[in-house]
């Protein structure tokens, strides 16, 4: 049976694609339907959908940055109200798109379109390269969601949530507001993917998240830094200082 997972952030127009696709494509079965980027990604790894309509327009991920992690076998079709962007998207690879509202008689078509292309059809999958050239600033360049481990279960966490990150062995330590993870990805290499104008490197092994900082304290030579609405004292390594020199 073939299965499709809806992303669309808009509840109303969500519930209306979902009607539309059950009425018209009744033996399709709907694996799921979620609001957000990172529910997306989480679902299609756990239930690896043969189709995904993709709404480009969505807080946190969008859903370019939603394309770069669908599996080659899944095919995409994006639904966006910029009739421009999904053109391009189609040009580009897509398999078809729609533009909202959702019209039932085209929908009608994007059903024959996908019924057609069998997997054995299928063209090769398009490169993140390709989607980044096609929707340009569509794509951020910094990382803006983490799989971290809690206990016994994976997470995606977005990366604006983290107050700050601190070496832990083998492990990076990841602290949000309500939680704590770890991750195997090392500082180093952590760093070099964090957004320079949120995050900073306060010690070789922490990073700190800049909205999170309520104030730096100095003691002589020494400087701490205090977190809101948090007990921890984060100290900033002599090697570090001068980006807080002027604060």
């Amino acid at each position: 049976m073939t299965s499709a997972l809806i992303v669309e952030d808009e509840p109303l127009l969500r519930q209306e694609l979902a009607d539309h696709l059950r009425a018209l494509w009744p033996e399709l079965e709907i694996c799921g339907h979620v609001e957000n980027g990172i529910e997306a990604i989480s679902v299609m790894e756990s239930q690896r959908p043969d189709i995904v309509f993709l709404d480009i327009q969505m807080p946190g991920l969008n859903g370019m940055e939603v394309a770069r992690h669908v599996a080659e076998t899944t095919q995409i079709v994006f639904v966006t109200a910029y009739a421009e962007y999904a053109v391009q998207a189609f040009e580009a690879g897509a398999a078809d798109y729609l533009v909202k509202p959702v019209n039932a008689a085209r929908l009608m078509q994007t059903i024959k379109r996908l019924k057609t292309r069998s997997r054995d059809a299928m063209p090769a999958p398009v490169p993140p390269a390709v989607w980044q050239q096609v929707f340009g600033h569509a794509v951020a360049p910094y990382l803006k969601w983490i799989k971290a481990s809690v206990g016994n279960t994976v997470r995606l966490l977005m990366v604006s949530d983290v107050i700050y990150f601190q070496s832990d062995g083998k492990y990076t330590r990841v602290v949000t507001a309500g939680d704590e993870a770890l991750i195997r990805l090392p500082l180093k290499s952590l760093v070099e993917q964090l957004d320079p104008a949120q995050f900073t490197q306060i010690h070789r092994g922490a990073i700190v998240n800049l909205e999170a900082v309520d104030r730096i304290e100095r003691d002589g030579t020494v400087m701490e830094i205090r977190l809101k609405g948090r007990s921890e004292i984060l100290p900033v390594s002599e090697a570090y200082t001068r980006q807080f020199r002027q604060m």
